[in-house]
């Protein structure tokens, strides 16, 4: 818990440093003119696939699947982009700047908050509508060597791009 949450906390001062919570760096990259956001999501996802894979094979961390529902993907790929747009944050970036003091991140965590619950609520109705459970799909399931080539490569590749781009645009 302890390493979680300092962990969050320099994610969260790199972020804020880089000034991906502004409406201007997240907006230049919806119109392709600012790739600080991707940079640092390319990076962020290559070195966490990396740390997260050693830390379950140390046995420091489990993975815990959820099950694979397209219905649901779509339906919350939908809502997500529509929160993403109307607040111009993501779910990270909108911690940073509430902890800037910015008023409408902490709106878009109370109309989060009060989503999640109503999702909780409607569930049983709603479960049946977003199409069938697939089960729960991951690497895990196949060879462990298999598993650690793909992710180490997976993650080197986004780490590689996330560079190329960052040469590129100085360039």
């Amino acid at each position: 818990m302890v390493k979680t949450v300092i962990l969050g906390i320099i994610f969260g001062m790199i972020l804020q440093r880089s000034r991906v919570n502004t409406y201007n760096t997240i907006g230049g990259f919806a119109m392709l003119k600012d790739f600080t956001v991707a940079k640092i999501l390319l990076t962020a996802i290559g070195v966490g696939s990396i740390l997260l894979f050693l830390e379950i094979q140390m046995g420091l961390a489990s993975l815990g699947v959820k099950p694979f529902n397209i219905g649901g993907v779509i339906f919350g790929g939908i809502i997500f982009g529509i929160g993403m747009a109307v607040l111009g944050y993501c779910p990270g970036t909108l911690i940073v700047s509430m902890g800037e003091g910015a008023v409408d991140a902490v709106v878009g965590i109370i109309g989060g908050l009060a989503a999640g619950f109503v999702y909780i609520l409607m569930d049983p109705q709603i479960g049946q509508l977003l199409g069938p459970d697939m089960g729960k799909i991951n690497l895990y399931t196949r060879s462990a060597a298999a598993t650690a080539l793909i992710v180490f490569l997976f993650g080197a590749f986004l780490i590689g791009i996330s560079f190329y781009i960052n040469k590129k645009r100085k360039g």
